[in-house]
């Protein structure tokens, strides 16, 4: 959990430090349109299925001082647990030792926010990305001999023996992934054109593998081939950090070898692995057909900023949605969340929209759309006979009772850290301190509150009137607990619900706005956090009392962030849609 904390603050810092790039405000891509040229983007091939980078170069050190200016130390952060790994070497393979030491070397250049003893860059240009099925890791460097040298000393300092070797004129290293299993296909890393280059060797001959990510440039590379682009235009996407993921590109390339590059690429690794025969279950001409027209509805995965000045910053992934007709269906189950249910200064909230009285229709369309079809591909068969023995029309008996629901909603306006360090001692206290909301949406709230009447007495006796003052009851939780009718909306108020009802607006809206939504204050909740993990480490011993005392310290170092940060999920136009925030306070 830990290094997961850290991996998102690292992510947190990054993203952030582009504010400093272009002086506060990042205005280099004006209309979405990307530059033409880049050194790294020349050897990254058109048709690769996976691309993570950047088109326009970021200044390292003003990247690391808006973390600064967010109020914590990115290199303590991302330094925590470096030790360990280093400790834990052990019996490590070579690739692994090489890496780990590289990565100690950039947290040296965090610390001096100088990429200089990497001999990279300051203006950090890279992508990570595949030429057929192979992963290759690109980085331009300074011009200086500095990470030539650096490798010399890393393999030095941690007893590794590189093997040397050329390939069409270009000099590489290499080390093993698997000390004792030279099947296992090995790290490389070289260096060429002014670029460090990482990425693996096989069992396939160097004309297929090395020579093909060391040296050789594409025919067309991804900037000529325009997919970048046409990501940026249709998303909206700033083009300093893009991701995107071919999914027909690859479902083609598993049933159909032939069909691109990564598919014979693919075939070609299997073969030289005696696994040529692997897959032949699925290549066929009938699965090919099959599963890429159902990959066809969702043909691409990307991500990028769409967004950054000196408050904000607003990243989008999108699963594209090329059947208007799925997701017009898809759309009908879309529900309404309340502006109740989110507010800036709440601690956290978490919505769902979802139109109980469309999602059974919704299931039963694509279930029929799927069960109808003349499958020939045996995992697809196989697959249509399972969706055949269970028919969604049974969930309707479920979903009778949650008629007219449009939406619901969980939020924690207020908590205070001292009781939540108690909470084990005096969980009453707890909750006494604790403001909390539910909130239903629903098209008749009054008939609702008469449904779930059947379920507990007490609310079916309830006379609510809209904009009436919330009514007492019983919650079974040692706190009070009351209920109000807003509009559309019904709300429970829990834990201290003095002047609670205030933070509460009528709602006159079914709009259907979404189908998630998450807002948390990042100061107050890793307050939160910090102070549960110093409870539990107050009652915990050995190892484990020492794991949460680091994750208080980590939780203590992230409260410092100040900020909003917002998350939604929804099916649009688009395709599949998250959208998610930061909002410096």
């Amino acid at each position: 959990m830990k290094k997961l904390l850290i991996i998102i603050v690292i992510a947190v810092a990054i993203a952030a430090g582009v504010y400093f790039f272009k002086g506060g405000k990042v205005d280099l891509l004006g209309g979405n349109s990307l530059p033409s040229e880049n050194a790294v983007l020349e050897y990254v091939p058109a048709d690769t299925v996976f691309f993570a980078g950047s088109v326009e170069p970021l200044d390292f050190a003003k990247t690391l001082e808006m973390s600064s200016k967010m109020g914590f130390d990115t290199s303590a952060m991302m330094g925590s647990g470096i030790n360990e790994l280093k400790a834990d070497l052990g019996d490590a393979p070579d690739a692994a030792r090489i890496m780990v030491g590289l990565y100690d070397k950039y947290l040296t250049a965090v610390k001096t926010k100088s990429l200089k003893e990497l001999g990279l860059r300051n203006e950090v240009n890279m992508a990570i990305y595949t030429v057929g099925v192979l992963p290759v890791a690109r980085m331009e460097l300074d011009g200086s001999d500095t990470f030539a040298n650096l490798l010399s000393s890393l393999e030095k300092e941690h007893s590794v023996n590189a093997k040397v070797n050329t390939v069409n004129g270009v000099e590489y290293r290499e080390y093993n992934f698997d000390n004792h299993d030279e099947q296992v296909p090995t790290m490389v890393i070289a260096i060429n054109d002014n670029q460090a280059v990482i990425t693996v060797n096989t069992a396939l001959e160097d004309a297929k593998d090395l020579q093909v990510t060391l040296s050789e440039k594409p025919a067309t590379n991804i900037l000529e081939g325009g997919a970048l682009n046409e990501l940026a235009s249709d998303n909206g996407y700033l083009g300093y950090s893009i991701f995107m993921m071919d999914n027909l590109a690859i479902v083609d390339g598993l049933t159909n070898p032939s069909a691109n590059a990564f598919g014979k690429s693919l075939q070609d690794l299997q073969v030289a692995y005696g696994a040529g025969n692997e897959m032949q279950d699925i290549q066929t001409p009938a699965c090919n057909a099959e599963f890429t027209a159902l990959t066809g509805n969702w043909p691409i995965l990307s991500a990028g900023y769409t967004k950054f000045d000196s408050s904000n910053a607003s990243y989008k992934m999108v699963l594209k949605g090329a059947n208007a007709d799925l997701l017009d269906t898809l759309g009908q189950m879309r529900g309404h969340i309340s502006d109740n249910v989110s507010k800036d200064d709440y601690v956290m909230s978490f919505g769902i929209g979802l139109d109980m009285d469309q999602l059974v229709p919704t299931i039963t369309t694509v279930w029929e759309s799927l069960t109808k079809e003349d499958f020939t591909c045996p995992p697809l068969v196989e697959m249509q006979a399972g969706l055949r023995q269970s028919n969604p029309m049974m969930l309707g008996m479920m979903s009778g009772m949650f008629a007219g629901i449009k939406g619901v909603g969980f939020s924690i306006v207020d908590m205070k850290e001292d009781a939540l360090a108690n909470m084990d001692r005096n969980p009453m206290a707890f909750m006494q301190d604790s403001q909390m909301l539910i909130t239903v949406t629903a098209e008749k709230p009054q008939n609702l509150l008469k449904s779930m009447g059947m379920y507990a007495p007490e609310l079916a006796q309830l006379q609510l009137e809209d904009g009436g003052e919330p009514q007492s009851i019983q919650s079974g939780m040692g706190a009070d607990a009351k209920i109000a009718l807003r509009g559309n909306d019904l709300v429970m108020l829990m834990g201290n619900t003095d002047g609670l009802i205030d933070n509460v607006e009528s709602n006159g809206s079914l709009e259907k706005n979404g189908i998630m939504s998450f807002t948390m204050d990042f100061k107050k909740y890793m307050g939160l956090l910090e102070q549960m993990m110093a409870s539990a480490a107050d009652n915990s011993y050995g190892s484990e009392k020492e794991m949460l005392e680091q994750q208080k310290e980590l939780f203590s170092e992230m409260k410092n962030v100040d900020g909003v940060i917002k998350s939604s999920f929804d099916i649009n136009n688009e395709g599949v849609v998250i959208d998610s925030s930061f909002q410096a306070k």
